[in-house]
């Protein structure tokens, strides 16, 4: 059986939309404030498609950019996962995304899984590339992708919520690595939360006469928009992300024999929810502001299953040797983390 190999990202990419929505603008479509934004959730500023963008644009975008950056032939790619919730269609975006990057045969899928979806979908290239190393002994790469589009199901006359969406795409390419590899996963769901954070059900249409096959459509509202109870949702949040950075690390101690603590960590990639779970996260951990993520919630608002590889790009080459977690909850509750060393 071949020794294990390092696997971990070999290339990064994003892609955020031009169209700019500021709080000023925000306050003339709902009753709020830029001070009443800033102070409750820290955003400034969050990009929204416009005419010629969508899912698959984003995707792709972002994707491409991490393939460049990766410097590999897209055709090496053989498995595809893209973390997405607002894809509300089929075929699969992720089958979409292939074909636009010319990928043939790859295993590509989509995973929803709230706006952990990135965790999820890193998980399982990284589970996959290991299988294959180890039982056929098969180098290959794997494309992780966070692309989401919330203004699509964003009510702009709910104040409570539409204050804290954006749209926004990131991708990493997943591989062997010299240095900078994935050291542990963990996810996992906690289904009776699943309704503080839910979209209509709009799609719901039970059969009502068996005879004639008629459908009884369910129209709670006039669009599928989320509903979010927010304060539960904080407390939840707070507690689950800093339990799994420490199921993460107990994981890799685990699994090695080593004694990482949380004081062993240089940098955390918090799902960029809001400021004040950005900064609950961190204090729980005890780790100075300098050490947790918050530029993306600041300046593109809860990209969801984006907000992670969005916020990459911005640290693009600062973080040299780190090690580093990344960690997101969101609807289900899904939740997970990510442990990794940044490459040399």
């Amino acid at each position: 059986m071949p020794e294990r190999i390092k696997i971990g990202y070999v290339g990064l990419g994003r892609y955020l939309p031009e169209n700019i929505l500021t709080n000023a603008r925000l306050e003339q479509i709902v009753d709020t404030s830029d001070e009443w934004i800033v102070q409750r959730t820290g955003i400034r500023t969050r990009r929204i498609m416009g005419p010629g963008e969508s899912l698959e644009s984003m995707a792709v975008a972002a994707a491409k950019s991490a393939i460049e950056n990766a410097g590999i032939d897209a055709r090496r790619i053989s498995v595809v996962r893209i973390g997405v919730n607002t894809h509300m269609r089929f075929p699969s975006l992720s089958s979409l995304v292939q074909e636009a990057l010319g990928i043939p045969d790859a295993s590509a899928a989509d995973i929803s899984a709230g706006c952990s979806s990135f965790i999820f979908s890193v998980e399982e290239i990284f589970n996959r590339l290991n299988f294959e190393w180890m039982a056929f002994g098969k180098k290959s790469y794997g494309l992780a992708v966070g692309t989401e589009g919330m203004s699509i199901v964003t009510d702009y006359s709910d104040r409570s919520t539409c204050v804290l969406f954006g749209d926004g795409a990131g991708a990493a390419v997943i591989g062997p690595v010299a240095s900078g590899e994935i050291l542990a996963t963990y996810t996992r769901t906690q289904g009776k939360y699943a309704g503080l954070l839910e979209l209509d059900k709009f799609m719901h249409v039970p059969l009502t006469d068996q005879r004639e096959m008629r459908f009884q459509r369910l129209e709670v509202t006039n669009y599928p928009y989320l509903r979010m109870e927010g304060p539960k949702v904080f407390a939840v949040a707070v507690r689950t992300m800093v339990s799994d950075v420490r199921m993460v690390i107990e994981r890799y101690n685990r699994a090695n024999g080593q004694q990482l603590t949380e004081a062993d960590i240089d940098y955390v990639y918090p799902h960029q929810a809001n400021l004040r779970i950005v900064r609950a996260v961190g204090e729980a951990l005890k780790l100075t502001p300098d050490k947790v993520y918050s530029d993306g919630v600041k300046n593109y608002g809860n990209t969801s299953a984006a907000s992670i590889p969005i916020g990459y790009i911005d640290n693009l080459g600062k973080h040299r040797g780190n090690t580093e977690v990344d960690v997101a909850f969101g609807a289900g509750f899904a939740s997970g983390a990510i442990l990794r060393k940044v490459a040399e």
